[in-house]
C-alpha cells in the first residue's frame, strides 16, 4: 500500500513479539473494496528461545518473503503487516477475494517445501486486525518516532554519545493542566524554555528542555515519562528535537 513502514516490539499473549507494519495505511483504512482479512502463518525452523526470529534463519526468511509476497499482493490484495511471535511469522493482508486465498497461498509456497504454513481469512470490513492489533499504540508510536529521530542524527554524522540540550513540547487545553504538567516535569529535572502561553490553536504549549543523551538506548527513558505526565494532565506530548553533534 504505502512506503511508510516501520517495526516495533510488543507482547502478544504475554509473549515477546516483533511487528512490522504499514503505518501509512491508517490514512486509508478501512478500504471498502477490501473487506476480508487474510493471513499466512509460517512456522519458523530455528526460532530463538523467546520465539522471535534468529540470526541463523534471517536470510532464509528474507528469501521467502521476497519470493512469496509479490505473488500474494495485487490490486485486490493489500499487504499491511506481519507479526513474529511464539515461533511463527504471521503475514496479514486485506483482500477482495477471500474465497481463493488458500489456493493462492499454496501456489506461492510451492518453492519452499521446508516451511510449514497455514492460510485463512475472516470477514473484517472495519479492518480491526490492522487498527487494533497491528497498528502501534500511542506509546509504541512515540518509540518509533524516537528511533527515527536518532537514525536521522546518526545518518548525519552524529555518534549519539554526547549529552546535549534536548527540547520537548506538550500541549494542553487548559492553562492549569499545562502548569501542573510543567511543575511535575521540573521535579524530574526539566526546565521551561519559555513561559507557558496559548498558541494560535488555543492550546497551551509547554516547551521544556533538559540535558540528556539522545541515543537509541536512552531516549525512550527520557521521553516516555513526559508522555505519561502529559496524559495524566489531559494533554499530549508533542515530541522532541535536539542539535546535531558532528563526529568531526
Amino acid at each position: 500500500m504505502t512506503e511508510n513502514w516501520d517495526f516495533y516490539f510488543a507482547r502478544v499473549d504475554d509473549r515477546p513479539a516483533s511487528l512490522f507494519v504499514d503505518l501509512g495505511a491508517v490514512e486509508e483504512a478501512p478500504i471498502e473494496r477490501l473487506p476480508a482479512m487474510a493471513y499466512v502463518r509460517v512456522e519458523m525452523n530455528t526460532p530463538r528461545g523467546d520465539g522471535l526470529s534468529s540470526n541463523e534463519e534471517y536470510d532464509a526468511l528474507i528469501a521467502l518473503e521476497d519470493a512469496v509476497l509479490p505473488k500474494l499482493e495485487g490490486a485486490d490484495h493489500a499487504y499491511v503487516g506481519r507479526c513474529t511471535t511464539n515461533g511463527c511469522r504471521d503475514f496479514f493482508f486485506y483482500t477482495a477475494h477471500p474465497q481463493g486465498w488458500e489456493a493462492r497461498v499454496a501456489e506461492a509456497f510451492r518453492g519452499f517445501p521446508d516451511y510449514r504454513f497455514e492460510a485463512g481469512s475472516n470477514p473484517d470490513p472495519g479492518w480491526s486486525t490492522y487498527l487494533e492489533y497491528l497498528y502501534p499504540s500511542a506509546i509504541d508510536h512515540q518509540c518509533i518516532q524516537n528511533r527515527r529521530v536518532c537514525q536521522t542524527l546518526e545518518q548525519n554524522g552524529d555518534r549519539l554519545d554526547t549529552p546535549r540540550d534536548i527540547d520537548h513540547w506538550a500541549e494542553f487545553a487548559e492553562a492549569g493542566d499545562a502548569q501542573a504538567f510543567a511543575n511535575r516535569a521540573q521535579a524530574l529535572g526539566f526546565s521551561l524554555r519559555v513561559p507557558i502561553a496559548a498558541n494560535e490553536d488555543g492550546q497551551y504549549s509547554v516547551h521544556l528542555w533538559r540535558k540528556d543523551l539522545p541515543s537509541f538506548a536512552e531516549i525512550d527513558s527520557v521521553t516516555l515519562p513526559l508522555f505519561h505526565l502529559a496524559e495524566d494532565h489531559g494533554g499530549r506530548y508533542d515530541g522532541w528535537e535536539t542539535q546535531l553533534v558532528s563526529a568531526d
